[in-house]
């Protein structure tokens, strides 16, 4: 079961949404998405990057950026696969 607490971020081009985590009744986690909405032949589509903890696209952002320049030496793959979802979100925001 989760609950979804939406939060605008600069203007409506992008949200960050809060998903909390509960099982039984008892909230144990809370995780971020930055989401992006638009028209596809008149569909409705989103665009979702899992933040993972970081409560802003400019907080992942940052912080990507340090595990990135940690895990090329240790695991490139890891390093590479991060980097382009950093892309991603640049490209979103």
């Amino acid at each position: 079961m989760c609950s979804i607490n939406n939060k605008y971020y600069g203007g409506a081009t992008i949200y960050i949404r809060a998903v909390n985590l509960e099982r039984d009744g008892e909230r144990y986690g809370t995780y971020y998405q930055a989401v992006r909405s638009y028209r596809e032949q008149g569909k409705v589509k989103q665009e979702v990057v899992h933040l993972g903890e970081h409560q802003t696209a400019d907080d992942a952002l940052t912080a990507w950026a340090e595990d990135v320049r940690q895990l090329q030496t240790t695991r490139p793959r890891k390093a590479e696969k991060l980097r382009t979802k950093m892309n991603h979100l640049q490209a979103m925001v």
